[in-house]
């Protein structure tokens, strides 16, 4: 492996033994990723993850392997954010994907690119009991953004998303970030909560002068039985806990990084319309958090009749 790399690609483990070898060899596919480095950081996985990470790093000299205790998604980012040697970091997920055919291209530009964030779409393949379709879901597809490859400044990616799409799409991993940016913002990952990429994207992106953005579906994400993600086999108590945080601290971070800023009421309305969502889709006062809702707040954010009568049913249901 060479010293210097323009590429390093960050791949938390944690219990992926069925499908880390499906991650891996869709990476080591790609025409130069000999020339790409990529860091398995084993989370105390308890299954044989960490054997299947050891040999790979065995067979490719571009792979190496962390192995620590669990501590979460958000930790083992941080320290691929601090061991990575490569000009851009990428955050690939050990059960999803990537199309090798289209990754090249990422592997290409940035060899020549100084831009902050790469920017790209993601193809759904959704696994239940044992079987694998692939779904053309545009929840993943930056929708907003022109189907041309082009330049923009976060901010710019943002407010079209936002404005004129269906909001930002809080996915670390339909993107490539240069550390530097990084580093130099103290763009880390709020360890101990789920749906960290929730509060790190919107930093990452307003902040970014320059956004290159490739409408490609280069990222394939794996939903199966089992995983975070999965409605169907999570803790719905954790979960509601963790977006009782992220979301009053995601109102916190627009005022204070928008103050006066006519973006902000867009974030705002954006962030109340999937907000209203979650707590009426998963009656978030069963969990206790009736109270703690701030109607007020729902309601002054809401633009739309349909968003203001959900939040009179907040009213009537979480009382």
């Amino acid at each position: 492996m060479p010293d210097k790399t323009n590429l390093s690609i960050v791949v938390p483990v944690y219990n992926a033994e069925r499908y880390l070898p499906m991650c891996l060899d869709s990476l080591l596919a790609t025409e130069g990723i000999d020339e790409t480095e990529i860091i398995l950081i084993d989370d105390g996985s308890t299954d044989g993850s960490g054997a299947v990470a050891d040999r790979y790093a065995e067979e490719h000299s571009n792979i190496s392997v962390i192995h620590k205790e669990n501590e979460g998604a958000a930790a083992v980012r941080n320290l691929g954010i601090e061991k990575a040697r490569g000009k851009y970091i990428f955050f690939c997920d050990s059960d999803d994907e990537i199309v090798p055919e289209l990754f090249k291209k990422v592997i290409r530009l940035t060899s020549a690119s100084s831009c902050d964030v790469f920017l790209w779409d993601c193809g759904i393949m959704y696994e239940k009991k044992g079987l694998l379709s692939h779904k053309d879901d545009s929840y993943f597809s930056h929708c907003g953004l022109e189907r041309t490859e082009k330049d923009y400044t976060g901010r710019q990616v943002v407010e079209s998303l936002v404005r004129d799409g269906k909001g930002l799409i809080a996915s670390v991993c339909l993107g490539a970030y240069r550390r530097s940016y990084l580093l130099e913002n103290d763009l880390y990952f709020e360890k101990g909560t789920l749906y960290e990429d929730e509060l790190w994207i919107p930093r990452v992106f307003l902040g970014a002068k320059s956004v290159h953005y490739i409408p490609e579906k280069i990222y394939l994400y794996r939903i199966r039985q089992g995983s975070v993600t999965n409605p169907e086999t999570k803790d719905m108590k954790k979960n509601v806990d963790a977006m009782m945080h992220v979301y009053p601290a995601l109102y916190k971070y627009y005022g204070e990084a928008l103050s006066g800023d006519p973006l902000r009421s867009l974030m705002e309305e954006n962030l109340t319309k999937r907000y209203l969502h979650m707590i009426l889709k998963y009656r978030f006062w069963r969990y206790g958090y009736g109270k703690e809702i701030d109607k007020k707040l729902l309601w002054r954010t809401s633009k739309k009749l349909r968003h203001k009568l959900m939040v009179l049913a907040v009213y009537v249901f979480a009382h």
